[in-house]
């Protein structure tokens, strides 16, 4: 299991938007040379004092970083997380609102991660300053008023962050948008939004032929990622297939797949610039309104589906391979490396609120096998995990064992692969055990458990 260290919790807080959704002025991030944004930037990255440490020395094994404050607020239907905490040193970030799920594939790192320099100093000083991260929990995490994420997997590894928010389209156009840097110091290193029914979306979407890891895409869902020439784009997903599109047979939808974004704007660590997403039944719209460019503004196939689950991804896959021969990050580097992504001002618009409550536990085995949870489970929930091994079951409160059951993948989960997994359980539940059988690398592994609910009490 993962040995977590201790720290003290940030202070969150939140921010409203004003009645009927009117924009914000924009205001320029004094961090670096700021393009305008279509909401407020954080303040800029600059350097305070503060005690030599990444989160404290006392580690807890097997244990979360409790989460923090609801992060987020819905007034008139927009949902917008600011991420507004300003602490002495990188500290790791949770939100009891926010399902935060790392993955790495490698069986040598669940414990602990392969290290990567993170962005940001040891008192939070600006990139280029760095500080070493290796446990799970540190892999997000605040400083100077936004939300950093990095990962090294050098086999495979990816973060994805869940608000329980759900995108409604059903009455026409939905927005999306996120302020990211735009500094990137690998190509195999890059984010992703993926939009899916509530019920059939995956703990673990990846877009990859599943030789990479996982399992492929949900049955239906609409990707939106980083391409690795700095560009933005996107697939749909119906049935497991991608929707083909006539002038552009590659699975791709129709756009600019060519201009990057640094062909616009000076890619930037300490900058964070706005991406939105517009969808609806029948059309997809992406790119940065700031810059008046979209990589995307196409008529798409109805979908037979008008409300998601929004997961914002990092993905990081080997990313020093082939540095300057098939990896070309732009602008070029002399090294290629990890990548610290900055987050900030998430939103969703109109947004339906849904219940998320996060197990005590990071994950469990044999010698740890019971998840618990800080509240009983709602009406109509599902227990949402990710797990390795064969034959895993679940126990509710100590009640008789039932099959766990996998959500459905385009391709077969290889046994050295984890899978997702979505499973009803009774309201009321506050304890689940969980047993398995070892898959042929190891023993079995069950973690990033949550129980999800559309009923909100």
């Amino acid at each position: 299991m993962a040995l977590i260290a201790g720290v003290a919790l940030a202070s969150v807080s939140l921010r409203r938007i004003p009645a009927g959704g009117a924009e914000q002025p924009s205001i320029e991030n004094p961090g670096g040379d700021a393009a305008p944004s279509a909401h407020p930037q954080s303040p800029g990255e600059d350097q305070r004092a503060g005690s030599e440490t990444t989160g404290g020395e006392g580690d807890v094994d097997n244990l979360r970083i409790p989460s923090g404050p609801y992060e987020g607020v819905v007034d008139d239907r927009t949902f917008i997380a600011a991420f507004d905490d300003d602490p002495l040193v990188p500290t790791p970030w949770s939100a009891e609102n926010w399902d935060v799920t790392v993955h790495s594939r490698d069986p040598e790192t669940w414990l602990e991660l392969d290290k990567v320099d993170a962005a940001h100093g040891p008192n939070c000083e600006p990139p280029p300053e760095s500080h070493p991260v290796v446990a799970y929990d540190h892999t997000v995490f605040s400083c100077k008023n936004h939300m950093m994420t990095a990962i090294r997997g050098d086999a495979y590894g990816l973060i994805y962050l869940t608000p329980n928010q759900l995108v409604d389209f059903s009455d026409g156009t939905a927005t999306i948008s996120l302020d990211i840097s735009t500094l990137r110091t690998s190509v195999r290193d890059w984010w992703d939004v993926w939009i899916t029914p509530y019920d059939e979306h995956s703990q673990l979407p990846l877009d990859l032929d599943a030789s990479a890891d996982l399992a492929g895409p949900p049955r239906d869902s609409i990707r939106v990622g980083l391409g690795s020439e700095n560009q933005m784009l996107a697939e749909i997903y119906d049935d497991f297939e991608n929707v083909q599109f006539p002038d552009w047979p590659n699975g791709q939808v129709t756009g600019d797949t060519f201009t990057g974004y640094e062909t616009f704007l000076e890619p930037d660590a300490k900058r964070r610039d706005t991406f939105v997403i517009e969808l609806s039944t029948d059309h997809l719209r992406v790119g940065m309104p700031a810059y008046d460019f979209w990589w995307i503004d196409t008529a798409i196939p109805t979908l037979d589906w008008n409300v998601g689950v929004v997961q914002f991804g990092h993905h990081s896959y080997n990313p020093t391979k082939d540095c300057n021969v098939a990896n070309n990050p732009v602008p070029p580097v002399t090294e290629c490396l990890p990548t610290t992504w900055h987050w900030d001002n998430i939103s969703i618009s109109p947004a339906i609120p849904f219940t998320i409550i996060k197990a005590a536990e990071r994950g469990v085995g044999e010698n740890v096998p019971s998840f618990n949870f800080p509240a009983p489970a709602p009406a109509d929930a599902h227990l949402r995990f990710s797990g390795i091994g064969h034959d895993l079951e679940v126990s509710y409160d100590g009640g008789p064992w039932q099959p766990a059951l996998a959500q459905p993948t385009k391709d077969a989960v290889k046994e050295e692969h984890f899978a997702s997994y979505w499973t009803p359980i009774p309201a009321g539940t506050t304890r689940v055990d969980v047993r398995g059988a070892d898959w042929y690398g190891g023993d079995w592994h069950v973690r990033d458990a949550t129980i999800w609910s559309r009923d909100v009490g």
